[in-house]
C-alpha cells in the first residue's frame, strides 16, 4: 500500500496486490471483531492487510495477534499500533 490512510475520516479505497478494498476509518477500533478484515497502521513501518486474531477491545492485551490472507500468523504490540481500520475487498473492482 502506497498512501497512507491513518488519518483519514472518511472511508476511502486501497489497492492491495491485485485487489481493491473499501477501507472504514469511522468504525471505531474497539468494535472491530476477530475474523475482520483490517488495515493496520503501525507507528512505524509498514502499512499491513491484515485479519485481526484477537479483541482490540482495550482488555489490556499487549500483544495483538494477525493472520495474513495467505495464513501466515504474526503479533504486534498493541502500543505500535497507530490506527486500525476495517477493511472489506471492493467486489466491483475485482
Amino acid at each position: 500500500m502506497t498512501t497512507d490512510g491513518r488519518g483519514a475520516t472518511q472511508p476511502y479505497r486501497a489497492r492491495v496486490g491485485d485487489a481493491w478494498y473499501w477501507v472504514d476509518p469511522t468504525v471505531p477500533a474497539s468494535a472491530i471483531e476477530p475474523g475482520d478484515t483490517v488495515v493496520v497502521y503501525p507507528v512505524a513501518g509498514e502499512t499491513t492487510l491484515a485479519i485481526l486474531q484477537t479483541p482490540f477491545d482495550g482488555s489490556g492485551a499487549r500483544l495483538v495477534a494477525f493472520s495474513t490472507k495467505e495464513g501466515e500468523h504474526f503479533a504486534v504490540p498493541r502500543r505500535d499500533i497507530a490506527a486500525l481500520h476495517l477493511a472489506a475487498r471492493d467486489e466491483e473492482q475485482n
